[in-house]
């Protein structure tokens, strides 16, 4: 669940949830207008006006941000009832000077700081009908008093909100991952499984915990996934196909409360940690090291996309590489890796190793394959690091040898911490990240290489 983006479009449904009627598809900005003119009146003053369509913006935004009908099997995001949602009247006349209003604000909207979702900013005309948010005829005694738009907000929803200007317009997939994953899958959308399951354990006891949310879909994980399948009626298999993704972002997003207007909220520390936050010039770390790793790699089969030696340090070499890769693929040239960035590049690297045949040769090293490692999973990239690991430990003999069977176990493990520990591989611990294996298909590149060279032959370049 990363930052909201406003969507090109939006599904309306013209009645009330359950209502047989029909659903018509608008834009967004066309959409904002509608409600606009349907709910408050062009007379009012300007920061009235503002105010209460923010509160619109907002209501409509965490609709679909937080796929309230969608995660109901609703093929809709909102509905025209105001009795849960908000008037939407179809085809009427628009008014000149809300239809004005909107083009210049209808990409910025209400949320609580420190929080992501959008605030599900209720209102209510505040003459007969009140309400715990805006009162829409309140907010014209206060515009009328002098205050503004944000004054008028603040006093309904408290001063702890912040308003986001110019957010992206974009199309919004369904977030539902297209294919069903299960134990022995990584990735993002497994470890915001891990997090919603751990949070909605709170309210269901009875659901296990999982100790590491990682990323990694290990037995702790199908323990609870089970658990909560059993709990709301699904079939217990522990696959989280799509019935059981929308099933647990419900009931998270219920026990969170982010349907209402007094939300616990979702926080940063709450997304998956594969992201790990900005990164610009002169940053460094671990994050800074994955990046260059990927641009690395993918600079092998995209020549517009400039390589970068990995050294953990985000200088002007890896600036270059950021920008050369935002040219290459249609982004905007800032050189700074924000959320959408990570991803694209994230994306590109998986996508070019889905095409190769990841098989083990001798003197030949692989990519990272695009998963963390730990006991317990198979394939030819676990058969692969154990044939890197028994090499290395030819000459390290503090790393045990291992079996070469394809099958990450004990013995696998063990090495594996063994390395980790020898080569100061920070967060590697049980289990081979990207930083493990870029540092272990280095040393068994340059143990390779070196097994050739003769006594005082310089091989080329430096062994480290």
């Amino acid at each position: 669940m990363p930052n909201p983006s406003i969507p090109e479009s939006i599904v309306v449904h013209l009645g009330a949830p359950n209502e047989d009627a029909e659903n018509v598809t608008v834009s967004f900005l066309d959409y904002i207008k509608n409600v606009a003119s349907s709910e408050i009146y062009p007379t009012w003053p300007r920061e009235a006006l503002r105010a209460n369509i923010l509160a619109q913006i907002s209501v409509a935004l965490n609709r679909i941000y937080t796929e309230y009908y969608r995660s109901m099997g609703k093929p809709f995001d909102i509905t025209s009832s105001t009795a849960y949602d908000q008037s939407f009247v179809y085809q009427r006349d628009i008014y000149e000077n809300i239809s004005e209003l909107v083009d210049e604000i209808f990409n910025d909207y209400i949320r609580r700081d420190g929080f992501i979702e959008p605030l599900f900013a209720t209102f209510c005309d505040g003459v007969e009908v009140n309400c715990n948010g805006l009162s829409q005829w309140g907010s014209v005694t206060l515009a009328n008093q002098g205050n503004s738009y944000f004054d008028i907000l603040r006093n309904y929803y408290g001063d702890d909100i912040q308003i986001v200007f110019d957010a992206p317009v974009d199309s919004i997939p369904s977030s539902a991952p297209p294919v069903p994953f299960k134990e022995g899958d990584t990735g993002r959308d497994v470890e915001n499984v891990q997090i919603r399951l751990n949070r909605i354990s709170q309210n269901y006891p009875g659901i296990p915990k999982i100790a590491n949310p990682d990323g990694f879909f290990g037995p702790d994980t199908t323990a609870a996934v089970k658990e909560f399948q059993k709990v709301f009626n699904l079939t217990q298999d522990g696959i989280v196909g799509r019935s059981t993704w929308y099933k647990i972002q419900f009931i998270y997003n219920a026990v969170k409360k982010l349907y209402e207007i007094n939300s616990e909220g979702l926080s940063y520390s709450e997304l998956p940690q594969n992201y790990p936050g900005i990164l610009q010039l002169g940053d460094s770390g671990r994050g800074a090291l994955v990046l260059q790793y990927y641009l690395e790699y993918i600079s092998l089969f995209v020549p517009t996309v400039q390589t970068v030696t990995p050294d953990g340090s985000f200088g002007q070499q890896t600036l270059d590489s950021v920008i050369s890769f935002q040219k290459t693929y249609g982004l905007p040239e800032t050189g700074i890796v924000d959320r959408a960035v990570w991803n694209a590049i994230q994306s590109t690297y998986y996508n070019i190793l889905s095409t190769i045949d990841y098989e083990f040769m001798a003197g030949a090293t692989l990519p990272f394959p695009g998963r963390i490692l730990i006991q317990g999973i198979s394939g030819e990239d676990v058969r692969a690091l154990q044939e890197y690991l028994n090499y290395v430990s030819n000459t390290y003999t503090e790393i045990p040898k291992v079996t070469v069977d394809g099958v990450f176990g004990p013995s696998t493990e063990a090495a594996v911490i063994a390395f980790n520990r020898l080569f100061d591989i920070p967060g590697g611990e049980n289990r081979v990240t990207a930083q493990t294996w870029r540092a272990l298909t280095d040393i068994y590149e340059d143990l390779y290489i070196g097994s050739f060279v003769r006594e005082g032959q310089y091989p080329g370049y430096t062994i480290e």
